[in-house]
């Protein structure tokens, strides 16, 4: 872990597993209203006033849509990836209350305050609330027009993601059964949010998050969640750092080789992704597969897109093979 981050100052890109492929990405336009063909990557959408669910005016339904998605070919693949933000947490609270400067300068620094805790923060009531909604509303309308569930579903390790994604799929699995009764989720440590100083952003040990969330059983289905950690996972947080908050150029390589370890680790035949993360981590995503950028996000939300992986030659890969 140490070379890790090493690496990362170095802007070298770490493989922790030794199979993540070197990939491009880039979203494809013309699919939902967050990215149409008259936007580009530079456009800027605020997210608070604008129907960027919506699909695009060429399609009147979504089975339409879903078929004009490319097939994939040897050197290119297609995925519609949902990006679902997890609920309001007690940081969110937290810097609401106290502003930027102050949170940054101090609070964020602490565990918590006399309101609450927020290391490694957890959802509020509110935040579970929302989290319920976003599957009753953005993912029930997704799943009931495809008339078919994710593929993958992947989220960061923190743990308001991880209640986020337990409590934002229990409708849908009420409701559209899975294959299994045991749905895998694969716990992607780089898709967490911004590392260093904020204390709501430093995990808790690998044990509390286990007993806290590991194979949750819901009331209103036999379905059972179980998130897939590397077997070799750390139990104390390895990444975060109390005196250096990371830039946006780290983050952004940070989650490239996140998103190099999603599309990896997917097949020919999963066509539909879901990702439960963070508000950085969405925005960096989005620069890194070139989308406009959707300003003001909030919590709860969540964002469509199709997302085009593009492998690289063999003589131009730039993974690093730590042994």
């Amino acid at each position: 872990m140490i070379l890790h981050k090493l690496l990362l100052l170095l802007n070298l890109d770490w493989n922790p597993d030794n199979t993540a492929q070197d990939l491009d990405f880039r979203a494809l336009p013309g699919y939902f209203k967050g990215y149409t063909v008259q936007d580009t990557p530079d456009t800027k959408i605020n997210a608070t006033i604008f129907d960027f669910l919506a699909l695009d005016d060429r399609f009147s339904n979504w089975q339409q849509m879903y078929q004009a998605i490319p097939n994939d070919t040897e050197t290119h693949s297609y995925k519609l990836v949902i990006l679902a933000r997890h609920g309001q947490g007690y940081h969110n609270i937290g810097y609401d209350r106290y502003g930027e400067k102050a949170w940054y300068d101090y609070w964020a620094r602490l565990d918590g305050d006399q309101y609450g805790n927020w290391f490694d923060s957890e959802l509020t009531p509110l935040g579970k609330k929302q989290a319920l909604e976003a599957g009753q509303t953005y993912l029930t309308n997704l799943t009931d027009g495809l008339q078919r569930l994710p593929d993958k579903f992947f989220v960061s390790p923190l743990r308001r993601c991880l209640d986020t994604c337990i409590r934002e799929w229990e409708p849908i699995f009420a409701k559209h059964k899975p294959a299994n009764s045991t749905v895998h989720v694969k716990v992607i440590e780089y898709l967490r949010e911004t590392l260093g100083i904020d204390k709501s952003n430093e995990r808790v040990d690998h044990s509390q998050a286990l007993a806290e969330y590991q194979d949750h059983k819901y009331n209103t289905s036999d379905v059972t969640v179980h998130f897939d950690y590397p077997d070799d996972y750390a139990e104390k947080d390895q990444l975060w750092q109390p005196e250096h908050l990371e830039t946006y150029p780290e983050l952004d390589r940070r989650i490239k080789v996140g998103l190099r370890e999603v599309f990896s680790s997917v097949n020919a035949t999963d066509r539909v992704l879901s990702l439960t993360v963070h508000s950085d981590v969405i925005e960096s995503i989005l620069r890194n597969i070139k989308h406009p950028a959707l300003v003001g996000l909030q919590t709860g939300k969540v964002i469509y897109t199709v997302v085009e992986t593009t492998k690289k030659p063999a003589d131009d890969q730039s993974i690093l093979v730590v042994s």
